[in-house]
């Protein structure tokens, strides 16, 4: 006696219908992973560190520090790529900016 899909009725347009829901589901169940626990297809290492300003080195580190290091990758990042950004801008002079001076007497 057959067990699977006892909730379906006994109709070849449900048995279908059946079969397509469990495909579904355990596709569905599947793919609730963290969006960093899958592979990339291609890890992303451009554009070259030493051709990026100060912004963009500042973001890229950011970004690269929002993922734990994981085997050889930082998220979608290649890890070697993020470590260089983040010693790169941890290296850069420090953006000063000057405020308009107040006097406050």
């Amino acid at each position: 006696m057959r067990t699977e899909c006892a909730e379906c009725a006994p109709g070849g347009g449900a048995k279908s219908l059946c079969l397509v829901l469990i495909v579904y589901g355990a596709a569905a169940g599947g793919c609730g992973g963290d969006p960093a626990d899958l592979t990339p297809v291609r890890l992303r290492h451009e554009p070259p560190i030493g051709q990026m300003t100060a912004e963009q080195l500042r973001a890229l580190s950011l970004d690269c520090e929002k993922y734990p290091p994981k085997d050889s990758m930082r998220g979608r990042y290649d890890g070697r790529y993020c470590e260089d950004a983040i010693a790169a801008w941890g290296d850069s002079p420090l953006q000063m900016i000057t405020l308009p001076s107040t006097s406050a007497r």
